[in-house]
């Protein structure tokens, strides 16, 4: 009954998304002196031009990170509903995904990723609308583009530029031209960048925040017993959600298989870099487009709705436990 609800594409449904973001980003407002990543210290550019105008304003640095939570919910539906990804109409993966990103204090507070992560779906969604175009040069170009756009806010974000390579692999969209028309649409935002900092005099120093940001390794936290035991929890459960949405693929349409495929290989990518000392939990954000949408899928292959409602249970109960736990 409770997946079922929140599984609807309806007013209910709608209404309930900002009311429980509200409800699990009301200890964000709270806790001024929770933890926070160490982006600040040497911000690239567009981050660097958010923390000159919040000026420290814990409220509004929560509240922007609502508000990105928020979109993202709408962004990830908007993606599984456009392109056909479950048995119907939903909103279960933006409920799902909002589950995935609170349990952690500090990923709640902003940080560039809330920025990087949405120019990273519609970089994505880009790559799906070339799909079965002749000339799909544009979009692989517009695709990076907006990839590089975030990368000026979170700097590594740019290496996810491999996975957005792998998208193209996937779609067949992988051609010479393609990858060249890639290739600009992910240089021309720093050619920019770096074009300003010329002419203030200051490209010296652009290039050197650049390599530093690049480079540097921020995997700094410290796990908890209840943390290792939260993270084991969600770890199985959306490994078992992709054995389940691998075994269902063959009976998707092709173009389904696709996505299905590169949302799993989304999750492998976080992943493997949540395991280099390059990246922390800042990534949460980005695995959880993938997990939520997989995740959905899986709940919805369950028949029995007490087995659905447990599982939503489960994942309410420990991602407000962590809040205080971890």
């Amino acid at each position: 009954m409770i997946f079922q609800t929140l599984n609807r594409n309806s007013i209910i449904a709608l209404a309930l998304m900002p009311l429980l973001l509200i409800g699990f980003w009301m200890n964000s407002f709270i806790a001024v002196q929770s933890p926070s990543f160490p982006f600040d210290q040497s911000p690239m550019p567009l981050w660097s031009m958010v923390l000159s105008v919040l000026k420290g304003n814990h409220f509004l640095s929560s509240l922007i990170s609502m508000l990105i939570a928020l979109v993202m919910m709408f962004g990830v539906n908007r993606v599984v509903n456009k392109y056909s990804l479950n048995t119907g109409q939903t909103t279960a993966p933006g409920f799902l995904f909002l589950l995935l990103v609170s349990a952690y204090l500090m990923v709640q507070k902003l940080h560039p990723v809330w920025f990087f992560s949405p120019l990273l779906l519609l970089s994505v969604e880009r790559l799906f609308s070339a799909y079965g175009n002749r000339k799909p040069m544009a979009w692989c170009f517009e695709s990076t583009f907006w990839l590089s756009v975030g990368a000026l806010f979170f700097a590594k974000g740019i290496y996810f530029l491999i996975f957005l390579w792998m998208v193209m692999f996937i779609l067949r969209l992988f051609s010479l031209r393609a990858i060249l028309a890639s290739i600009l649409g992910a240089i021309l935002p720093f050619v920019l960048a770096m074009g300003y900092y010329y002419l203030v005099g200051e490209l010296g120093w652009f290039l050197d925040l650049m390599i530093e940001n690049f480079i540097s390794p921020v995997a700094f936290f410290s796990h908890t017993i209840f943390s290792q035991m939260y993270n084991g929890f969600i770890i199985f459960l959306i490994f078992i959600s992709i054995l389940v949405v691998v075994r269902i693929l063959p009976t998707l349409k092709i173009i389904s298989r696709k996505h299905y495929r590169i949302f799993i290989w989304l999750i492998v990518f976080g992943v493997i870099a949540a395991l280099t000392p390059y990246y922390s939990l800042e990534v949460v954000p980005i695995m959880a487009i993938g997990a939520s949408i997989v995740l959905s899928r899986f709940l919805n292959a369950i028949r029995r709705t007490f087995i659905q409602d447990i599982i939503i249970v489960l994942l309410f109960g420990g991602t407000i436990a962590a809040q205080f736990l971890i």
